[in-house]
């Protein structure tokens, strides 16, 4: 897959749908910044920065997981990186097939936050890991466009 370019992404815009113009706009907001995020990891992955792109698609699921509480809530989602907890929140939580990318999220954002890790994920996060993690992503911010808010 060529990551640069707009042919085949794995999550075409949410901007491009009716359905996200109708939706309300802090919740856009959460969402714009989720899609930010996941294409940032999107440009990191071929300058083989898979740690900080894992952290990227980290930042995405989470900000998606707040549009979700925001929505079924009507209320600003706290703040915290604790996808778990944001999990938990929702009603009705998320599929069980997203949770192993949330609990692979989980273990590495914290040690890409915090030294005195990195040279350790440089050689675990390899550019397979990062690639799948990066379409599960994907895949996680699909499933919240097609659970129409």
């Amino acid at each position: 897959m060529d990551f640069h370019s707009n042919e085949g992404k794995n999550n075409p815009s949410l901007r491009q749908s009716n359905w996200y113009n109708n939706m309300k706009p802090e919740v856009q907001e959460w969402l714009h910044q989720a899609e930010y995020d996941y294409e940032d990891a999107e440009y990191l992955i071929p300058g083989e920065r898979y740690p900080k792109a894992v952290f990227c698609c980290h930042l995405a699921v989470e900000k998606g997981l707040k549009a979700l509480y925001l929505h079924h809530f009507n209320n600003q989602p706290p703040r915290t990186h604790n996808l778990d907890f944001l999990i938990q929140a929702i009603p009705g939580g998320i599929p069980e097939r997203f949770e192993d990318l949330m609990d692979l999220l989980e273990d590495i954002s914290v040690k890409v936050r915090y030294p005195p890790v990195l040279d350790l994920l440089l050689h675990e996060i390899t550019a397979d890991v990062a690639k799948k993690i990066f379409e599960d992503t994907g895949e996680f911010l699909t499933w919240i466009r097609e659970s129409n808010l």
